[in-house]
Parts: C-alpha cells; sequence; structure tokens
C-alpha cells in the first residue's frame, strides 16, 4: 500500500493524514521515517494543492529522496477558492 504524502495550499505537510508540525527538513525526515518504516521501496504518492508552495513540494520530494525512495507518485488537484478548502 503507498505511503500518503499530502501538502496543502499553505504548506503544511501530511503523512498518512498527520500533520508534520515542524516544516525543516530534518523534522519532516524524522517524521516520514516513524510513519512509514524501514521499507524505502513501499510506493509514496505526494500530493499538493495547485497553489501549493514549489518549495514546499522540492522539501518534500528532496526529504523522500534522501530516505531513500524511490517510487514517487506525484498528484496535484484543482486549486480550491479560499472558501472551499
Amino acid at each position: 500500500m503507498a505511503l500518503t504524502f499530502r501538502i496543502d495550499r499553505d504548506g503544511h505537510f501530511f503523512i498518512e493524514n498527520n500533520e508534520v508540525l515542524n516544516p525543516g527538513l530534518g523534522a519532516l525526515k524524522d517524521a516520514i521515517g516513524t510513519i512509514a518504516g524501514e521499507d524505502r521501496s513501499r510506493p509514496v504518492l505526494l500530493s499538493a494543492d495547485g497553489l501549493t508552495p514549489h518549495q514546499a513540494v522540492v522539501t518534500a520530494m528532496d526529504a523522500l529522496a534522501e530516505l531513500g525512495f524511490t517510487r514517487l507518485s506525484i498528484a496535484t488537484t484543482h486549486a480550491q477558492p479560499a472558501g472551499e478548502r
């Protein structure tokens, strides 16, 4: 089963619906490792809102790559107006 990784329009990270409270690369890697365990062959689905800051997506991809995840699928969702989150 794929590990789900979501980034909202404000750049907040969610791994399997658990929010990562510290957006730094080290904290993000720790959170991914804790939730994903040792299986680096597990597929990852990275999804982001259409208005997600580009840097947040790059940070997520960096964290996953540094941990050794190689099976990454990326999905975007259409940007929703602020009132329709």
